[in-house]
């Protein structure tokens, strides 16, 4: 038989029960960051506070005090300085492993990845909807072992799952992330010549269709930041009040569910490995290698679901681009070829618009 086009992914497969593969198809960690630090005092204040400090200094340990009292409270002062250092020192000790706690988290790590200034663009766009990928493939994981329920195609549960964990980051670099997944998802829809029966009754929805959800998710999300890319999309604005009622209902649906499942005492044991790619496909290798995409899901799903299950991360060969969900054996493959698609469709659209 002929063997099916390479853009074509939504090929029908005979799989069985016990090796149930959700496909992917084609197409970027739900932590609150830290706020910012209030603003100093300004110079003016700060001379003032100073000024009084000294003042009440000089009165307390100096002026109208006999001798002995002078002493005796000097030393209690510099008791009480050293009780106080202690203290600080042991909670202060105890908010810095805190804080070093935090930066081991899965989000910190690829959004330092993703905040390079000198990432190439077309290996950002890899990167990025490879991300969506993963989380697409983790909410298909979470529908299987904890039972969520799925009124309509889990297709769709596992893209709003990928796009909620991703807004829930608040980093401009993840912002970009779902950015690129969308225009993934576009540039995926905009390749296909014509459409077949198959593409409308696919448990999958439209490619079109996808990228649009993505961004109305995240104009519903957060309207002030994302009006603006929900413009450009042709999304008008009756519909982008009408996105921020979706999002309000998808986002309390999974915080219930992850919320109702989460037991920090519980860690799953996650492995990655990756598999050979051969030279053809070591562009994608070296890309998921080094942008240690794997290894941030990977920590994310140890400790945030609690999943109590062993669960396998795999990059390899699949003869096809795409990525899988295996749940007899709690695996999440993820394929050198999808990679190498998409430098493919950014490539070209760059190409066709001048680089940018």
């Amino acid at each position: 038989p002929c063997a099916k086009p390479k853009s074509s992914r939504r090929i029908a497969e005979e799989q069985p029960d016990t090796n149930r593969a959700l496909r992917h198809g084609k197409t970027a960690l739900s932590h609150t960051l830290p706020k910012a630090l209030p603003a100093p005092w300004p110079k003016t204040n700060r001379r003032l506070s100073c000024a009084f400090a000294l003042r009440a200094a000089r009165y307390f340990f100096w002026e109208s005090q006999t001798l002995p009292t002078r002493i005796s409270k000097i030393f209690a002062a510099f008791a009480g300085l050293l009780v106080l250092s202690g203290f600080l020192g042991l909670f202060g000790a105890e908010a810095m492993a805190k804080g070093d706690l935090g930066k081991d988290k899965s989000q910190s790590q690829i959004s330092e990845v993703l905040a390079d200034r000198n990432l190439d663009k077309t290996v950002r766009f890899v990167i990025n909807n490879s991300l969506f990928t993963i989380y697409h493939e983790v909410g298909h994981l979470l529908v299987d072992k904890q039972g969520w329920p799925v009124l309509g195609r889990e297709e769709d549960v596992a893209d709003n799952f990928a796009t909620y964990i991703l807004l829930t980051q608040r980093r401009r670099a993840i912002e970009l992330a779902l950015k690129d997944a969308a225009l993934g998802w576009k540039l995926e829809g905009e390749s296909r010549d014509q459409r077949s029966a198959g593409d409308f009754y696919d448990e999958h929805s439209l490619d079109l269709q996808r990228a649009y959800q993505i961004v109305c998710m995240m104009v519903g999300k957060d309207r002030r930041t994302f009006a603006v890319t929900a413009s450009e999309w042709g999304i008008d604005r009756r519909r982008q009040s009408g996105c921020k009622e979706d999002y309000e209902q998808i986002a309390g649906t999974l915080e219930t569910l992850i919320a109702q499942n989460r037991d920090k005492s519980v860690q799953a044991e996650v492995e990655v490995q990756y598999k050979r790619a051969g030279t053809r496909l070591g562009l994608a290798y070296k890309t998921l290698r080094e942008s240690r995409l794997l290894e941030s899901v990977a920590e994310d799903l140890r400790t945030n679901y609690g999943l109590d299950i062993p669960i396998t991360l795999t990059a390899a060969i699949c003869e096809e681009p795409n990525a899988f969900y295996y749940s007899d054996v709690s695996e999440i493959v993820i394929c050198y070829e999808l990679l190498d698609d998409y430098f493919n469709t950014i490539n070209a659209y760059m190409a066709a618009n001048d680089g940018g």
